[in-house]
């Protein structure tokens, strides 16, 4: 038996207000644990991680992490290594695309892609002392020799696959007294949008291999009465599939057996170019309750060109009136500093969301991850420096070359304010955003969606002590 420490991005702030967690951890702790190991969870701080490691014992870290997170991760890791002596293995997007990394000091091994079957087969010869030279998804350093395997083929059936390990957060109280929960019913995207992985995920497919796999309705369920059992206090449920509605069928068994059986108020993705009323119907039979809709950029040739969403003006705004027409609450998302972003194309992104009237409009920073086609257009376009160093989230800072990219990221912060209250934009536009108060715009943001989450994001009511926890991790906590 191994004892393994994952190590990934645990935001206390998430935990509490959303039960935000990294799914893949969950679902590999099942799998390991199903092969008779051992597991555990860190990553709220490198000293929470070394009390843990001292506490745990660990024969092995695996690293979970994204690009710009792993410069964090890579830096505890050193220190790690200078005080223990384990196996110590990244995976997650970053290591999945920058397989490379396996180079630096202190990384034995990386893991490209799926873990389901790659891990506990490496652990396992990993614990025997076998050759761990040939296990394919794995590069792997031994003896200061790097050895680079294969890609398997992706698991067909994903109803084979243990619920996620639910419990391996249950050392965090903010995460025990949730009353929201995550869910994933699938993995894959059929879209290809430029700043996401999932186009490189296609090419990394062998012959066979599906672009999108959904668990069965029963099995969903299955995980799902398990996590009523375990978490009581759920009153909320998110589902982060890239898009929950691709299949029109399991959509429509899903909402005859989930509110018999569930019946919890939830939320989930969607495209708004496919958003069809009899869709809608049966997600609002089975219990929705909110939707969040990518739109990303209001300029036609941002959002289309560049980052590649293929969907029309006349399409979102057609999409999102069914919601209003079906009484659906909903969020709009964008993009703030693409290639080609101005002043003037940001304002096209406010006066198409103050159109379609969401109920929260949230914006981000656009990050180029390497490997993706964002990145490959920003380089060879002369945007981006590939040298520069990526922030550790989506609001810190715009790394592209642009333009007035300064007075850009003030605007991201104040953007879901000013699409609340329209009769702001020209105070924001000629006024505030020219200042140099981006720290003060960071705490308006995280003020604001914290009162939007309270008062209309919920379907439960947070109460006063809860809701000051959530705002007061969001304005001195998160780093999100």
């Amino acid at each position: 038996m191994s004892r393994i420490l994952f190590i990934a991005h645990v935001d206390r702030t998430m935990l509490l207000s959303g039960g935000f967690v990294t799914f893949g951890p969950m679902w590999l702790s099942a799998v390991l644990k199903k092969h008779g190991h051992e597991t555990t969870i860190a990553g709220v701080s490198y000293n929470e991680v070394e009390r843990t490691f001292e506490e745990f014992r660990p024969d092995i870290v695996a690293y979970t992490t994204f690009s710009g997170g792993h410069i964090t991760f890579m830096e505890w890791n050193r220190r790690l290594k200078k005080k223990f002596n384990f196996f110590a293995m990244f995976g997650g997007p970053h290591p999945t695309f920058s397989p490379e990394m396996i180079e630096e000091d202190g990384v034995d091994g990386v893991c490209r892609g799926e873990g389901f079957e790659a891990m506990p087969e490496f652990i396992n010869k990993l614990e025997k002392g076998e050759d761990i030279t040939n296990v394919k998804n794995w590069w792997v350093k031994v003896d200061g020799k790097i050895y680079k395997n294969p890609q398997r083929p992706l698991i067909k059936n994903l109803d084979i696959l243990p619920p996620p390990d639910r419990s391996l957060y249950n050392r965090y109280k903010d995460y025990q007294l949730a009353r929201t929960a995550t869910v994933m019913t699938s993995q894959g995207c059929p879209f290809n949008c430029s700043y996401c992985y999932n186009h490189q995920l296609h090419k990394m497919r062998l012959k066979g291999d599906p672009i999108f796999r959904q668990r069965s309705v029963d099995h969903v369920m299955d995980e799902l009465r398990q996590l009523k059992r375990d978490y009581p206090k759920v009153e909320y449920l998110i589902f982060r599939d890239e898009i929950l509605t691709i299949n029109k069928e399991w959509i429509r068994e899903f909402s005859e057996k989930y509110p018999r059986e569930i019946g919890i108020p939830f939320y989930c993705l969607m495209r708004p170019e496919i958003i069809k009323p009899e869709i809608i119907d049966d997600l609002k039979k089975a219990g929705l309750y909110y939707i969040g809709i990518g739109i990303e950029s209001g300029n036609d040739f941002i959002r289309n060109k560049v980052l590649n969403r293929n969907m029309t003006k006349e399409q979102i705004i057609n999409g999102l009136k069914i919601l209003h027409e079906k009484n659906v609450k909903f969020s709009m998302y964008n993009i703030i500093g693409a290639p080609h972003e101005t002043l003037e194309t940001a304002m096209e992104t406010w006066e198409l969301t103050v159109k379609c009237k969401p109920t929260f409009c949230d914006s981000f920073l656009l990050t180029p991850y390497p490997k993706t086609e964002i990145y490959n257009y920003s380089v060879a376009n002369g945007f981006f420096n590939p040298d520069v160093q990526y922030p550790e989230t989506y609001h810190e800072r715009i790394i592209l070359n642009l333009k007035d990219k300064r007075q850009l990221e003030n605007f991201m912060h104040l953007l879901g304010v000013a699409v609340e209250f329209p009769y702001l934009m020209p105070l924001i536009k000629n006024v505030l955003i020219k200042l140099p108060l981006r720290p003060l715009y960071n705490r308006i943001r995280k003020f604001w969606k914290g009162y939007v989450y309270r008062y209309r994001i919920y379907p439960y009511k947070v109460s006063a002590r809860e809701s000051a926890r959530i705002i007061y991790n969001e304005l001195f906590v998160s780093k999100v």
